[in-house]
């Protein structure tokens, strides 16, 4: 069973979610989703209101086609299901290389205010 209290620490801490409590009261984590053949570490679904989408990067070329497709995808569930708010985390262990080329890639996606890209170092993610 997900930590719950892991999963809080790290949305509020690490992604830097205002929800209030009570959207914590409702927390599902899922491990290794596959999604178009690329396969997520986790994804959350906070309080039906926060998606989350987490993916290891070990290569940064492989972002330049997982990236669109991922952005496009939490777009469409978090629209589908009516979330309020899409979170992609990329965790890497070179998170240099990775926020640059992400965000180069990011910038050119459309999207609106309500999704958002975090790029963070592997060590940062918690056991769920």
């Amino acid at each position: 069973m997900p930590d719950h209290e892991n999963i809080k620490t790290f949305v509020r801490q690490t992604l830097g979610c205002g929800c209030p409590e009570e959207v914590f009261e409702y927390i599902d984590c899922q491990s290794n989703i596959t999604l178009n053949d690329i396969v997520l570490r986790n994804r959350i679904n906070i309080g039906n209101r926060l998606l989350i989408y987490i993916v290891e990067v070990h290569n940064t070329d492989s972002l330049k086609h997982v990236l669109p497709i991922l952005i496009e995808m939490g777009k469409k569930e978090r629209d589908n299901s009516k979330f309020n708010r899409f979170r992609l985390v990329a965790a890497s262990d070179n998170i240099d290389k990775t926020k640059k080329v992400a965000d180069d890639i990011f910038k050119t996606i459309e999207k609106d205010e309500k999704i958002h890209l975090h790029i963070i170092i592997k060590t940062d993610l918690p056991t769920f």
